[in-house]
């Protein structure tokens, strides 16, 4: 399973370790960041207002760093904004004052968000003849720090609390900024730099790699109907009469599933990102009828682990499938432009769930969320296909670039 990981670029070697080690840090409080919230003194109210914050500072952003990493590489932009998170989270983590704790972590998804997509740019130019290996690559250690650090937190809480939990996901930013600034390798070189025009930047893009956004906003939308929504953990708890732990279990399980997924959406380069994509939706799209319709755990609890499956296969081959349909010059934008999109879809979802829930019943999020799913099949039927040497080939004037400026 791992032999085809052991060819990769120190690139995309390095960025997974230290996305693995900051993201363990990050989900040993993410969970819980609700309620230490409510316990400095916000409502349910409030709660839900600043989490849309969130979701939207984690998104608008994207597209501006896409289009900075364009414009001066990618290195800089990945690892400049580490200095500015470490003493962030520091502050957010000691501040008893829920305005100043929202305020802080808003800025905090603001400048992760700018991250993002120079570093999917930095991995497909890496390794552009196994783009969906890298990208399966660092999928592993995101779903490992989302198993490990729920763990990791629960075993520290005692003693340090939500708010130190904060505190040490600050600390682990300093390493691995550190390691980001000496050991990662610029690939966006000063021959494929253009300067930035509207008009021209939006000429460059492809009409396919355009289908591939359409698509995958419909696909964040149904995640933000299921998955990334308040759904799921109601449906579990008022219809399966599940408690906390057992809610935390079952995701926990989901998330080591989903490595199944990593392994079908490594897949793309040799079986086609389109073909896979189209049979995941599918397949995610019947998981979700069945997650939504089931009346007891034991039988919904099937479809919910099948839909990690799915979802983890869709996320990693969009992301290959619109690295082999963009350019180098404006590729980082192009991927900040799909995270945006998908940023306002997936932020629509949890609105549109609620109203469809209060009129029906906890399962119309997830219906709805299929039929959102499906309707990216008529997206994805204009996608051309990309042939195995055509997604791995190299233009020539990208390496004369790259070995000029070795």
């Amino acid at each position: 399973m791992f032999n085809p990981y052991r060819t990769l670029s120190r690139n995309t070697i390095v960025l997974p370790l230290t996305v693995g080690l900051v993201l363990t840090a990050y989900f040993a409080w993410s969970p819980l960041i609700a309620l230490h919230l409510r316990n400095l003194g916000a409502n349910e109210f409030q709660v839900g207002v600043v989490f849309s914050i969130f979701t939207l500072a984690h998104a608008l952003p994207a597209m501006f760093g896409g289009m900075l990493a364009d414009r001066i590489g990618r290195k800089w932009v990945i690892t400049a904004p580490g200095a500015v998170l470490a003493p962030l989270y520091v502050l957010a983590g000691l501040t008893q004052d829920w305005v100043v704790l929202a305020l802080l972590l808003t800025c905090t998804n603001f400048m992760g968000a700018m991250q993002w997509p120079a570093m999917q740019a930095l991995m497909s130019e890496s390794d552009e003849a196994q783009r969906a290996h890298a990208f399966s690559f660092i999928e592993i250690f995101v779903l490992g720090a989302a198993i490990v650090g729920p763990l990791f937190g629960s075993l520290l809480l005692p003693w340090s609390g939500i708010g130190g939990l904060i505190v040490l996901h600050g600390v682990a930013l300093i390493p691995a900024t550190l390691v980001r600034t000496m050991e990662l390798r610029e690939t966006h070189h000063e021959a494929h730099r253009v300067a930035w025009e509207f008009q021209a930047w939006r000429d460059s893009i492809p009409r396919a790699a355009l289908w591939i956004i359409a698509a995958n906003a419909l696909f964040a939308l149904t995640l933000g109907l299921s998955f990334e929504g308040p759904f799921s953990a109601l449906l579990a708890n008022d219809v399966w009469k599940l408690n906390e732990q057992q809610i935390q279990w079952a995701n926990a399980a989901g998330a080591a599933v989903a490595l199944m997924g990593v392994w079908l959406g490594g897949k793309a380069d040799q079986w086609g990102g389109r073909r896979i994509w189209i049979w995941s939706v599918i397949g995610f799209s019947v998981s979700l009828v069945g997650w939504g319709l089931a009346p007891r755990w034991e039988i919904g609890v099937v479809f919910f682990l099948v839909a990690h499956i799915f979802y983890e296969t869709i996320f990693i081959v969009a992301e290959t499938l619109l690295a082999q349909h963009s350019t180098r010059a404006t590729r980082s934008s192009v991927f900040g432009l799909m995270t945006t999109l998908s940023g306002f879809t997936s932020a629509a979802g949890p609105t549109l769930g609620a109203w469809a829930a209060s009129r029906s019943s906890l399962a119309a999020p997830f219906l709805i969320g299929a039929v959102s799913l499906a309707a990216s099949l008529g997206l994805l039927a204009r996608v051309p296909k990309v042939q195995a040497q055509a997604a791995a080939a190299i233009a020539p004037e990208e390496f004369v670039a790259a070995q000029l400026a070795e």
